[in-house]
Order: C-alpha cells, then structure tokens, then sequence
C-alpha cells in the first residue's frame, strides 16, 4: 500500500510504546509502511515527525479553527502560513467598501498594523492517550441502564471528555478511530489573539477561480499569513494590546531548491471527513440520488449570485465568499458524481462484499448475527430513496439559500421557546428577547435584498417542483393554491410583505412588543413553521423503519436505522480486511494525519498528459480582462515581464504550481507539504478532478494533490508585496 491516510499518531505512539497483542498487527503493518517510506527517500526517523517528549515536526503543524483548514508555523515569533482559501472567510469579514483586502490583498508594514481576527483559532496538538477501555465501560454501564439511544454517544463523548478536562489546561477532544475499534483523547493548545499579517489579492490567491477549480494545471498563489500571539508565558490568551508573538517549540525551515519528479514528499495536517468504509448502498446513494439535488440547486444559485455580482461591486464584496463555498462543493458534487461512474466504485465495492459475505458465512456465530446484514442494508437504502430525496431537497433549496428566510427560521425558533414558557408575546425588555431581536445581524453586511429575493424564488420553484406535497405543510399549500400555482409569484410575494427581509424593516417591526400570533402572520415566519425538516427526517425514519426494523431489533436504538447498520457494515469490513492482513487507515476525522508520495506528472486520460509542475507563463496565457477570474492586474503584469525571479527561480523559470500523488481530503487545505528532510516545499491546496471519488474512494494512480510551490510564495511576499521585513523571520535551506 503506497498511500498513507493514517492518524501519524497511531503509527509513531505505536512504534515508541509496547503494545498489547492486540495491537502487534497494527505496529507490525505500520513498520512495513515506515521502510516503504524510507526506501522511496525519507531521510527522518519516525521520532523526528511526531514526539510527545521534543520537538517534532507534527509541533509546527496547526489545525485553523478546530480542523476548518491546517496550517504550519515559519518564523520563531509566531508566523504561520495556510491557504488564502482557508483565510477566505476572514479576508472578506475584514474587507470593506474603502479597504477591500479581498480585491487588493492586505499587507503589514510591521507588527502594529497586524489586524486581529475575532473568533479565529489556531490549535496544536499537544498529547495523545488511548481511552478505549474507559470509553467501552461508559457504554456498558449505560446500556445496562436501559438508557441507551440514538444520542448516547453524544453523551459517552462528553462525560468523558468533562472527565479529562478537569484534569488539565488543554483543550481534550475524544474521537473514534476505525468506526470505534479504538478511541484516543487529543489535547490541544488553542491559541485565541491570531492576527492576519498577509495575504495577496484575490487575483493572485485565486487566480482561475471556479473555473480552474479541481483541476491541472493551476496557477493559484493560494497562501495567507497570519502571526499567532500569546500571554507573557507563550499560554492561549483572549486578544490583548500586550500579548506577545508565540515562540512554537518547532519552525519549519524553507527549502529553496525546488521540486522535481521522483522527490519524496509527505503532508501533516488534518484532514477532515472521509467515508472509506462505505457500503455500496451508500455510494449508489451518493451517486444518484444525493449529488444530482445538490450539483443542480447550488448552480442554480451560483448563476443567480454571479449575474447580481457582475452588476454591483458591493454585491460582489457581500456574496464573494458565498460564492467561493457554493462552487466549491458544487463543484466537487459534480466531479464526485463523475468520478464514481467512470471508475465505477461502486462495482468495486459490490467485489468486496461478496467476499465479504463469504467470510460471514465462513463462521457460524458471524452468520448468525450479520448474515442478513448486507441485505437489510441494500433493502433499507432502497425503501428510503425518495424521502432521503426530498431531505435533500429540503437542505439544497429550502434550508439554506436564502437569508431572508433564515431570519424567520430564527424567529419561528424564539416563537417555539415562548410556547413552552406559556407566553403569548415577544417583551422588548426581557433578556431572553435579544437574541431574536439581532437575528438580522447579518443582512448588515453579507446581504443584498434583490440577490436574496431571486434566490428564495427560484429555490421555492425547484422544492415545490420536486418535494410531495405532504411533506410541505399546511400553509405552504394554501399560498401556493392560493398564487395558481405559480410559485415564483408565491414565493415573491411572500418575501415582499415580510418583514424579514432587510436589517430596516425588522429592526423597525420590533421597535415596540409583539404578540406571538400576530409574528407568526408575517409570510416568512408562516412558511418556515409550515415546512419542518422534522416532516422530512420522520418520513425517512418510517422508510428505514419497514425495511430494517427487524434486523436491528435488540442490537440498535429505535430510528436512524440505516446508520446504525453501516456502522455494523464498517466494523466488519475492518475485521474482514484485518484477517486478509490488508493494511487500512481510520477514516479522516479532523486528527492529525500523514500522507506520504512522490512529485510527479499526471495522464488523466487516453492521449492526455499533463506535466507535474506549472510556470509564470500560465498566467498570461490564461489572462482575460474580461474574465473575473482570470485578471492579472498591472503591478504583476510588470513583474511577470520583468521575469526577475530573484533566488526564488530556477534555470530562468518560475515555478508556480505543483503536483504529489498523497491522499488529502477536506481540511488538508493549507498542509504543508514536506520534503525528505521534513522542510517545506509548497502547500496542499487542491486536488484534481480525477481525485473527486476520494472520499469514498482512493484512486491509486490517477488521484493528485494540487500544491503550490513554496519559492512562489516567497517571490509574491518579497517581488509582489515588498514585506521583506516577513522573510527575514524565516529559515531557508537550499
């Protein structure tokens, strides 16, 4: 097995700890792992990557708000670096109409015009411990009481984790590994004052937008610098005018030499969700019923954003980073769907289940409990398909699109706390008001009235369109009878006599108490409270219920039936793989975790070939000035002519983009991406279309991480951005 997806802890904990019989399989595969490593050109020991008792390279490795992207730490004095996508949020909750950093990037002359980001967090993981007796007796103990649920392992997580935090300062996270074979606590550091330092406008950062998206070649400057502060002792400390860069235990040093063919290389991060161990029910699912929902309503969307941002540049600054995640799940939605037809992993999959099946049968006791197992499951997926359909229709084009709508969810959800406390009307003096009474926050700044107004239209007509009636409520029926059926004339007349619909109208509607049913008349409120996803979470319930009922009985909550048996199915599958002595990894989980490979070029393919790195010169071959995406504004045109490329390039080239065969997911956004000697080359920022099943499935050959080269990043900051002042923090290795 090339590929490494596999928590880096489980291997290096693993081989420095005795371990029980048990686990000897375990150390025994990851050994064999560790040599391929070393004989494809690692040149570090395995303490030397992660190490509770010295600095190790997994120190200078951070998780960016909890797992949402990584990131690693460059300079002794607390600068770290990740992805200008994984920055992109703050990057446009910072901009404004006079300073847009989204536009025109954003660079500190010195530490004093550093600017801090609320809310931002960048977590280090500090130690890890094995918590799966103690995790295995919680379970126990509850079950014996009857007590076990749906949501019993919400609470086996938090008595546990209640438990180990009083013992300590650090942030303590359990989670399961191997579909709960084990569980481990993680600690974490958790740094709160973290400052962006410096980011390239959005020109650069994310040159080809959308349309380059997922695929090669790229020419992406994808990279944010932000400096994490600490109190006078180097702890985790809220903002504070005094606080002082943090001192990281470990600095990863910058190679200048530059990446060829053949290089070994490895990414730490963490990676956030896979699902490896699906069924094949699950990825026919995937396939034909859940992405077709979302690919269509999240264009249909993009094209409604697009068209108002092209006609307002306040739109564009408002929706830009809207945008940015409609594209980019849609997009993967879309190449996912591609990917698992073209490779057919589903078949793939089924291959591995009729050997399965004949392992379960192999042994009386197996057959008797799973014997019926995968067919239960392939019964179960096919009673719930239309309903699981409708939820997602509920999620893709009634849940979400709409700002608008969302305030009156909020609304209606302050209505239900009044009923149960008896009250018969909103008091603008009560405490527990206020929380409704700023539910139009963000229409202040991320809104635009006529955006919102074609989206909550055009998402109502492909819900009405597309999701039974039953399922829509009462009065949702009557407006649309009432409309002739004409739901785009509904829906606008709806959102036009709402007072949901602007930060001026609400703020002016609860200038003064309102009674609870005159709120519940105002259109919005009324539609929010007829649609209810309990209506649609129920009815899938009923179909999984008459399909799997039976076989769960005595071994499973009541409910979520089907998630429960592809629970069963993924500890089964780990148990069959580990009796052929196949190696296997957990699914991604926002741990840390390594992946190890090599540089190299890519045949996606018949008669296609692509090289394994891209150049400067990608840039005016794409460049359009009537293209959003593909602008080169007029300082970078200069330097792009100049072609001084200063120490950051080679034989008269720059390097831009680059290609590694490692296994990422989601989350992995901002890696870096690491040389044999452990020093940073580039960062993961992307995969290639080809690498779109990855979630479910790993294609050994075709699939690709997308990185961009490091000497590019130091040439924007020195040549684009003048900041020397920055790369004089860093430590350079030729």
């Amino acid at each position: 097995m090339k590929k490494w997806f596999i928590c880096a802890i489980a291997l290096l904990v693993a081989m420095q700890q005795a371990a029980a019989d048990e686990g000897m399989w375990l150390i025994n595969n990851l050994e064999t792992i560790y040599a391929r490593m070393r004989a494809e050109g690692l040149k570090l020991k395995p303490e030397a990557i992660y190490n509770e008792a010295i600095p190790a390279l997994a120190d200078a490795v951070v998780a960016v708000d909890g797992g949402m992207g990584s990131g690693s730490m460059i300079s002794d004095q607390g600068l770290m670096i990740t992805n200008h996508h994984v920055a992109y949020s703050d990057i446009c909750a910072l901009s404004t109409e006079e300073h847009n950093y989204l536009e025109t990037g954003f660079w500190a002359k010195n530490r004093q015009e550093e600017i801090p980001v609320p809310g931002k967090t960048v977590w280090f993981l500090r130690k890890v411990e094995d918590v799966t007796a103690e995790v295995e007796a919680i379970k126990d103990r509850i079950k014996a009481e009857g007590r076990w649920g749906m949501m019993s392992m919400r609470r086996v997580y938090s008595e546990i984790e209640k438990k180990y935090a009083a013992t300590t300062d650090f942030e303590v996270s359990c989670m399961a590994m191997w579909g709960g074979k084990s569980y481990l606590m993680f600690y974490y550091d958790v740094y709160r004052d973290v400052r962006l330092v410096g980011t390239p406008p959005v020109s650069i950062g994310a040159f080809g937008g959308e349309y380059d998206n997922w695929s090669w070649p790229q020419h992406k400057g994808d990279f944010t610098l932000y400096r994490v502060y600490a109190d006078s002792e180097g702890r985790p400390a809220d903002y504070a005018a005094d606080n002082i860069p943090l001192k990281p235990r470990k600095v990863l040093s910058i190679a200048t030499g530059g990446v060829h063919d053949g290089d070994f290389s490895m990414v730490i991060g963490f990676p956030g969700r896979t699902n490896r161990y699906a069924s094949s029910f699950a990825i026919d699912e995937k396939q034909h019923v859940q992405n077709p929902v979302v690919v269509q309503n999240r264009q249909e969307r993009m094209d409604i954003i697009r068209r108002h941002m092209q006609r307002d540049p306040r739109v564009r600054m408002a929706y830009s980073d809207k945008y940015f995640s409609l594209s980019n799940y849609a997009d993967y939605a879309k190449w996912e769907t591609r990917c698992l037809q073209r490779f057919d992993v589903a078949s793939i999959r089924r291959a591995e289940e009729a050997r399965l099946q004949e392992w379960i049968e192999a042994d009386p006791e197996r057959k008797a409990k799973y014997g019926n197992l995968l067919e239960t499951l392939s019964n179960g997926y096919a009673s719930r398909c239309d309903a699981e359909r409708a939820l997602n229709f509920f999620r893709e084009a009634w849940l979400g699109p709409s700002e608008a709508l969302l305030t009156a969810n909020r609304v209606s959800s302050y209505l239900g706390k009044l009923d149960r406390m008896h009250r018969d009307s909103l008091i603008l003096t009560d405490k527990d008001a206020a929380g409704v009474l700023n539910a139009a926050f963000r229409m202040h700044k991320e809104y635009d009235i006529d955006t919102d107004r074609d989206l909550f239209a055009r998402m109502t007509v492909n819900f009405t369109a597309n999701v039974p009636q039953e399922m829509w409520g009462e009065t949702l029926v009557k407006m649309y009878e009432a409309a002739g059926g004409d739901a785009d004339r509904m829906a606008r007349e709806a959102f036009d006599n709402s007072f949901c619909t602007s930060p001026e109208r609400y703020e002016a509607y609860f200038s003064k108490n309102r009674s609870v049913e005159e709120i519940r008349r105002d259109p919005l409120v009324a539609l929010t409270e007829s649609v209810r996803v309990q209506n649609f979470t129920e009815c899938v319930n009923r179909a999984e219920r008459k399909a799997c009922e039976r076989a769960c009985r005595g071994r499973h909550a009541a409910g979520n039936y089907v998630s429960a048996l592809e629970s069963e199915y993924a500890g089964l599958l780990y148990d069959f793989r580990a009796s052929e002595n196949i190696p296997q990894y957990p699914n991604a989980n926002s741990t840390l975790r390594l992946t190890y490979g090599t540089v190299g070029p890519l045949s996606p393919s018949d008669g296609v070939h692509y090289d394994s790195r891209s150049t400067t010169a990608g840039y005016m071959e794409k460049y359009d000035p009537g293209q959003y995406e593909y602008r080169v504004d007029d300082r970078m045109r200069g330097l792009l002519e100049s072609k001084d490329w200063g120490r950051w390039g080679e034989k008269g080239t720059l390097y831009v983009n680059f290609l590694t065969d490692h296994d990422i997911t989601g989350g992995n956004s901002g890696s870096p991406v690491l040389d044999a000697r452990g020093r940073l080359i580039g960062l993961a920022f992307d995969g290639n279309r080809e690498s779109m099943a990855g979630d479910l499935w790993f294609h050994p050959e075709l699939a690709k991480t997308v990185c961009v080269d490091i000497r590019y990043v130091m040439w924007v900051i020195e040549k684009y951005a003048g900041a020397t002042w920055l790369l004089d923090e860093m430590q350079f290795e030729k």
